[in-house]
């Protein structure tokens, strides 16, 4: 991996659509050797990553305006589940620690909030969960 993506707590996903079309997507991420592991719902995204696995993430700010000069580093996807999800899981809640759970929760302007239509109730539950999130 290029040191300027481990060194950033933000990087730029994009994904393609089948026609081609490229997607950008902030993404908070975590490194394992030459893995890279990000947490997103299924939905668009993860249909996306299966038909067409071929990705290009750079380092970038929490609101997916890339780092000046940093090259974009290629690679395949792989839609995990079961104990490899956990693994990218833990990973994940070791780098962002408390906000990992927390800030899914709630609205942030700029930022995508993938779970705005969870109870108050069920959002608590998730914030104090260390597991994998079923959709």
């Amino acid at each position: 991996m290029h040191a300027s993506l481990a060194r950033s707590r933000y990087a730029l996903l994009r994904t393609y659509r089948r026609d081609g079309t490229p997607i950008d997507t902030p993404i908070w991420f975590t490194l394992d050797g030459n893995a890279l592991f990000f947490r997103t719902k299924v939905g668009p995204k993860t249909k996306r990553l299966t038909a067409h696995p071929h990705v290009e993430l750079r380092p970038c700010d929490h609101k997916g305006r890339p780092h000046e000069g940093a090259p974009p580093v290629k690679g395949v996807a792989h839609v995990l589940s079961g104990a490899n999800a956990e693994a990218g899981n833990r990973a994940l809640h070791k780098r962002y620690g408390w906000q990992y759970n927390v800030v899914p929760m709630i609205k942030i302007p700029g930022v995508t909030n993938v779970h705005s239509r969870l109870s108050f109730r069920e959002k608590l539950r998730r914030t104090r969960d260390r597991g994998v999130w079923a959709d």
